[in-house]
């Protein structure tokens, strides 16, 4: 089997058609409301320094404020790179594995930092099926996960926590508008096996409190059994 191009990659995860991804840093979806980064693991989590290519970095700028501005997801696919005989720096291959990232700001370079261990923290490609499973190690253990069933969660259940009812826009308005945490009610640390994922009966919207509650002393318990204990503890 054929070995996929970097651009052929980034197309088909992106829904594009480049003919080349060179001298690019970032691509964008605008229906999907996705900005997808390279990041060379040599720069640690920096996706975008002025002391790059001007061209590169005027191109990507505009999609960090869609990021910053208009909520659009920031994910990231890791490459490396190498010094050829010229001593000149070259592409050397990339890792086919998508991750959701959050976006921090130091003045004018950008880094993406990994989300929480309860985030989503890989999102392999937009599959008609969904699976999940396949352990992998960053930093944490994560699995691949698909962004399709998140999406199809949230869409079905909205964004507000079901256990304690917490509302993130009613509370914190505009900067707490579609967040939540999603939970996985059988933990896919138990499964530890490839398994067909239903987003509306194995998925549930949590805060980030009682997701930690739910996953602590690495018992995790069914969001009902929580939901009993936070109303015995508010009688």
């Amino acid at each position: 089997m054929k070995k996929e191009s970097r651009t052929a990659f980034v197309n088909r995860i992106m829904g594009l058609s480049f003919k080349s991804t060179q001298g690019k840093y970032s691509y964008c979806n605008d229906t999907k409301k996705q900005v997808l980064f390279s990041l060379n693991s040599a720069n640690g989590n920096v996706i975008l320094s002025p002391a790059w290519s001007k061209k590169g970095y005027a191109h990507s700028l505009k999609h960090i404020n869609k990021i910053k501005n208009d909520g659009y997801e920031l994910l990231i696919f890791k490459t490396s790179v190498k010094k050829n005989k010229k001593g000149e720096t070259v592409a050397d291959g990339f890792s086919p594995v998508i991750e959701q990232r959050q976006l921090v700001i130091e003045k004018d370079i950008f880094k993406a930092v990994p989300l929480d261990v309860f985030q989503p923290d890989e999102i392999p490609e937009d599959n008609e099926n969904i699976y999940e499973g396949a352990m992998k190690t960053i930093k944490v253990n994560a699995y691949e996960r698909d962004i399709k069933a998140r999406k199809i969660c949230l869409e079905h259940f909205g964004y507000l926590c079901k256990v304690c009812e917490f509302d993130f826009e009613k509370v914190y308005g505009e900067r707490g508008k579609n967040f939540i945490h999603v939970h996985h009610i059988i933990p896919l640390s138990e499964i530890k096996s490839e398994y067909k994922l239903d987003p509306i009966k194995d998925l549930i919207p949590v805060c980030p409190n009682c997701h930690a509650m739910l996953h602590r002393y690495r018992n995790t318990i069914l969001p009902q059994e929580l939901k009993v204990i936070l109303t015995q503890k508010i009688r």
